[in-house]
């Protein structure tokens, strides 16, 4: 029988020989939106390399650009939470201040959307305007010199994830009278507003030669205006990548298409927030190269762009406390 002391002294040798498993390192994503493909390859990126780490994980989207006030609402949840750190996707580039305040308490990434400098830790992602400057280094390349290629934009909502820089990165890169701008197109990233919009247009103008826009308008756009691209009026450049606009690409229907590898994005996003764990210094922005997707000409090379068929959101990603 054993005495209290020497019961006391088992106890702990007993604890003591048992693994002791440090509180894992909760991570909170936030998202403007879980619409597109896009966002949808992104946070698979974010699920694998989580669960890589062994991090805990929880997801949450605004629904949409103009929801900011849900985007606030979802980081005090992220904090209720426990987040030891939140990687914000913006839902504008003007942090709002009810969560820039919120900062010193819960530190914080910017993933994908550009915010105002100097308001997080660090941002992971390609800068929006070479995204922009590089649609202009192939109108360049693709259409003469005072062509004057009658042009319609669509970006989706105006001045909203990125789209200002964009804009800008064409209008900066493309050489004078190679386009002609005749309609600019803002809404939000939803098929059924960019399909109203564009149908609206094309009631009262005629059908441009070419369409910039974001690939939910491109995706519209290859659909609405199928005769015009068979018959070669048309032709389509998307700022960005997805599925749909990637199938696109393959069928010779969109001219050219940005990739900026948002799947790795998404797994650079939680190394980021691993580094910062450990303590690292992390630098100010990082993010991977830019590739200009074409018919025929690097369309192999999207493992690290889009998420894998079949793959549905990921909302939450428990610990392994084995790890």
């Amino acid at each position: 029988m054993l005495t209290p002391s020497r019961a006391a002294l088992f106890a702990t040798l007993f604890l003591a020989s048992k693994p002791l498993y440090a509180v894992p390192f909760k991570v909170c994503a936030l998202y403007p939106h879980l619409k597109d493909s896009y966002w949808i390859s992104v946070n698979q990126g974010m699920a694998e390399r989580a669960n890589e780490y062994g991090m805990a994980l929880k997801v949450m989207e605004a629904g949409g650009y103009a929801n900011q006030d849900t985007q606030v609402e979802q980081f005090y949840k992220c904090q209720a939470w426990g987040a030891d750190l939140v990687l914000l996707g913006s839902v504008s580039y003007q942090i709002d201040p009810r969560i820039k305040s919120q900062f010193s308490k819960t530190p914080t990434l910017a993933v994908i959307n550009q915010v105002e400098p100097d308001s997080v830790i660090a941002t992971v992602g390609v800068s929006w305007y070479e995204m922009g400057k590089n649609l202009g280094l192939f109108i360049n390349n693709r259409f003469k010199p005072n062509s004057r290629v009658k042009t319609l934009i669509m970006y989706g909502p105006r001045g909203r994830g990125g789209n200002q820089f964009i804009n800008k990165g064409v209008s900066d890169a493309v050489e004078p009278d190679r386009l002609e701008v005749v309609g600019e197109l803002y809404g939000s990233n939803s098929a059924a507003v960019q399909r109203q919009l564009l149908k609206d247009y094309l009631a009262d103008n005629p059908v441009p030669e070419l369409i910039i826009g974001g690939a939910v308008s491109t995706e519209v756009a290859v659909n609405e205006l199928r005769q015009p691209l068979a018959e070669g009026k048309t032709r389509i450049l998307s700022s960005y990548l997805t599925h749909g606009v990637y199938r696109a690409l393959l069928r010779g229907k969109i001219l050219m298409a940005n990739s900026d590898q948002m799947r790795l994005q998404g797994k650079m996003s939680i190394d980021a927030a691993h580094r910062w764990q450990k303590g690292e210094t992390l630098p100010r922005v990082m993010g991977p190269s830019i590739i200009s997707l074409t018919p025929g000409y690097h369309l192999d090379l999207v493992d690290d762009s889009l998420s894998s068929p079949g793959f549905m959101p990921v909302y939450e990603v428990t610990a392994d406390p084995n790890r």
